[in-house]
């Protein structure tokens, strides 16, 4: 018996590039942060060449010195849930914090675009380890590092109990019925 190990390649979706000066080269998409044909078709070339995921980073905070994709681009949920509809078995992974947001919307969110794409969701899960992301929120305070990582844990259980609590048949009108919510 063998233990064949695979290599799994993601594809970033992240505009014209992670270089500062990338987006004044003559052949480049400037406005590719927002473009979405552009990402489509950056989605659509990577699936046929046999990469396993896309992957939408985020950030919650930004300042003058931020690469400029990182200034204007597309939320990564909506995103991957647009380029859900033209791709057909690429991953799609977006980042979400755990932060700056709440499990029963994140649930929602991740199992819509998981619906949306057959099944091919994924959470790159992060706890914001920048300061600035609290003024964003209304905080005064950032969370320290240790509180962040155990809020984080509680956070993705909640989550995962939330998908977890409904059968995949427990929603949807049956002909003939007048049942919308069949609970397990």
């Amino acid at each position: 018996m063998s233990n064949k190990r695979q290599l799994r390649l993601g594809a970033i979706i992240q505009g014209a590039s992670g270089n500062m000066s990338a987006w004044r080269h003559p052949d480049a998409v400037a406005d590719a942060s927002i473009n979405i044909q552009f990402c489509q078709q950056l989605a659509q070339k990577a699936e046929q060449g046999k990469f396993d995921f896309l992957f939408v980073a985020d950030g919650l905070y930004i300042n003058e010195k931020s690469i400029p994709h990182f200034l204007n681009r597309f939320e990564p949920i909506t995103l991957l849930s647009a380029l859900a509809l033209v791709t057909q078995k690429i991953g799609l992974v977006a980042t979400l914090s755990t932060s700056y947001s709440e499990p029963f919307t994140v649930a929602r969110q991740f199992a819509s675009l998981d619906h949306l794409s057959g099944g091919r969701a994924g959470w790159n899960v992060v706890t914001s380890p920048l300061e600035g992301s609290a003024k964003n929120f209304s905080r005064d305070k950032h969370p320290e590092h240790d509180e962040r990582y155990r809020i984080a844990s509680e956070y993705v259980s909640v989550v995962k109990g939330l998908w977890d609590s409904w059968e995949g048949d427990a929603f949807g009108a049956r002909q003939g019925q007048r049942t919308i919510l069949r609970p397990g």
